[in-house]
């Protein structure tokens, strides 16, 4: 007896991470390794639309974001052939309903025998007289069968509008996430300019609070907050600045563009109207607007209707199969018995264990049919939740927004009367930097409030299904 031994390499995790292995002679992870890289670094992506660099004096408005995500990401690139892959199976599906047609041609030579003819006569057979040959020719088309293809087919069907649907919503996740890091990258670029003033400002009244506390003119106390209030300014710079590199990084993410492609994420740029969302924009009944416009709902409609599929189907199992048929044969054997062959019959085929097992089978596909529908029902709940915060958090974003401004408009007032009373030498210079510093303080505030609402309003659009739409 002949025992074959098949090695197979597992993986193994070593303190350094995974170790490279071979299986069947082919190092995965170096292949999973090397094309990730080459997809990080551009080497396997092709754009069809490109990222202004650090030499464009173009910069990107939010049109042209959400047209090259929708043009470049790869998740919808995948979607997309997702539902061409599934279209070809559904024509596949669809073929197996024709009838099936069998066309078989057999030569077979025997041992040298003795033929004989006549009684008593015989002599060693020839080549002719040991070779034969066949041909078979069947048509068979069964209603069981028929049946059974159609409700497969119907299923595949359903399957690529499935992948429709899909790609719909993976296309509003994008658009959400493409708006939510533009806006947000928007509010950090309107920022920068402002913390940088706040921080000259800060400098130069600690600078004049230390002269005058060295003349005993002002106090420790209030020399020590004018430090403090300096480093605080300085840090929310910083932080400005990190958060905008960041969020340039998550926007270049979602438009397909490798990081690694732009010397410096301080070279992308986006330009845009940069103002607070009003209520009127937020649907009154964010949670009918939801059940109608997510995609999700249709997706597990056609999964119910796909369960109700497998039901038939399997109660078409316990029916006898049935099948017709016609045949055609061509048998030239040598002898006068030899004639072709024409047959055409009905055959009727019922096998007890295979309608036990539909049986079974019909018993579980109506309780997915059950499990579906209440799938269902908990998607639109969960969707109608969803779209309800959604609403809710956006007005509460909206009106921060606006009592944000109204502070803006009060410190514009103030820096007003200070300069007024600096005119006539009635208030220091010290006292108008402060309401200069409080303004800057309050403006750089109210523009982090107006892009976390309109944040919070793509965030909406995207629970709602409003942001991005497709055509069958």
């Amino acid at each position: 007896m002949a025992v074959i031994l098949l090695s197979v390499h597992m993986c193994c995790i070593s303190s350094c991470g995974w170790r490279p292995v071979k299986m069947f002679g082919e190092d995965h992870t170096a292949f999973s390794h090397n094309l990730a890289r080459q997809s990080f670094q551009g080497g396997k992506q092709e754009l069809g639309e490109s990222v202004p660099g650090p030499g464009n004096a173009a910069t990107l408005t939010l049109e042209n974001c959400r047209h090259i995500a929708l043009t470049n990401n790869l998740a919808i690139q995948s979607a997309a052939l997702e539902g061409m892959t599934r279209q070809n199976l559904a024509s596949a599906e669809w073929a197996k309903m024709l009838p099936h047609t069998i066309l078989s041609a057999k030569f077979d030579q025997g041992d040298n025998i003795i033929y004989s003819d006549i009684p008593g006569d015989s002599y060693w057979a020839g080549f002719y007289e040991r070779s034969s040959w066949h041909l078979f020719l069947e048509a068979r088309w069964s209603p069981t069968d028929v049946a059974l293809a159609y409700y497969s087919a119907r299923n595949s069907d359903n399957r690529v509008l499935q992948s429709f649907y899909e790609k719909a919503r993976t296309s509003q996740k994008i658009v959400e996430s493409v708006e939510t890091a533009f806006f947000k990258l928007l509010g950090y670029q309107e920022c920068l300019p402002l913390a940088q003033d706040l921080v000259g400002l800060r400098k130069d009244i600690a600078s004049r609070m230390g002269r005058l506390q060295k003349d005993r003119l002002a106090s420790i106390e209030d020399y020590q907050k004018a430090l403090n209030e300096e480093i605080r300014a300085q840090n929310m710079l910083a932080e400005l600045s990190s958060e905008s590199q960041n969020q340039a990084r998550i926007l270049l993410m979602y438009l397909g563009r490798p990081v690694s492609s732009i010397p410096s994420t301080r070279a992308v740029a986006v330009s845009g109207d940069l103002t607070c969302p009003s209520l009127s924009e937020i649907p009154p009944d964010p949670e009918l607007v939801a059940l109608k416009n997510r995609p999700e709902i249709y997706t597990l409609g056609l999964k119910h209707l796909a369960s109700i599929h497998d039901l038939r189907r399997s109660m078409v199992k316990n029916f006898p199969r049935v099948t017709m048929f016609w045949r055609y044969l061509n048998n030239p054997y040598h002898h006068r018995f030899a004639k072709d062959g024409y047959q055409a019959g009905l055959l009727l085929y019922l096998d007890l264990v295979d309608s036990l097992a539909s049986f079974q089978e019909t018993k579980a596909a109506s309780n997915s049919k059950q499990k579906t529908e209440k799938e269902l029902s908990a998607a639109a709940l969960a969707i109608a939740s969803q779209a309800a915060v959604a609403a809710t958090k956006c007005r509460l974003s909206v009106e921060k927004a606006q009592i944000r401004a109204r502070a803006v408009a009060g410190a514009e007032k103030v820096v007003q009367a200070a300069e007024e009373r600096v005119r006539s030498r009635d208030l220091s210079d010290i006292s108008e930097r402060r309401a200069k510093a409080e303004l800057a303080l309050e403006k750089i505030e109210w523009l982090k409030a107006v892009g976390d609402a309109l944040v919070n309003l793509a965030e909406l659009k995207s629970a709602t299904g409003m942001n991005h739409s497709l055509s069958l």
